[in-house]
């Protein structure tokens, strides 16, 4: 029988001796897990590395049971709600300087994640197009804004 995500991430975090409460959300990229802890900065860690570190886990474990599995996101006390939305601040000025100047910019390296917020977010503009480009030392990929071609 397959593991159950929320229950599994709960198991993980006691196993942690880690309190809080987990809360699951379908969205149109699988499964959210939401975490809701008063130790919440020791889950997230370092720029989020600790928080990628145990979404990563979880998704091994649950694929590993059941190759068809949805890929789970986990979030701790909305950290990734918050990042999302500070990249997509930042992408839409980098988007006004190249509809203002007409040149592309170049984003920093980002995560999967972080590209796939910026490709989504741009989809639909009339003005701009996203192109990923080649990646760095650790695999992550930077993203270049650019006027979309008519």
């Amino acid at each position: 029988m397959p593991l159950d995500p929320k229950q599994t991430l709960s198991e993980m975090l006691r196993l942690m001796g880690i309190e809080g409460k987990v809360d699951q959300f379908t969205t149109e990229d699988g499964l959210l897990l939401h975490i809701e802890s008063p130790e919440g900065g020791r889950l997230i860690g370092k720029q989020g590395q600790t928080l990628s570190n145990l979404q990563f886990l979880l998704n091994r474990m649950l694929r590993k049971q059941d190759p068809a599995a949805p890929h789970v996101i986990v979030d701790v006390c909305r950290y990734r709600e918050r990042q999302r939305d500070l990249l997509i601040k930042h992408a839409q000025e980098q988007a006004d300087r190249v509809r203002r100047w007409g040149e592309s910019v170049h984003l920093e390296p980002m995560t999967p994640y972080e590209r796939r917020v910026i490709h989504r977010f741009f989809a639909n503009d009339p003005d701009i197009e996203t192109v990923s480009e080649a990646g760095d030392e650790l695999g992550r990929k930077s993203i270049t804004l650019q006027l979309r071609k008519r």
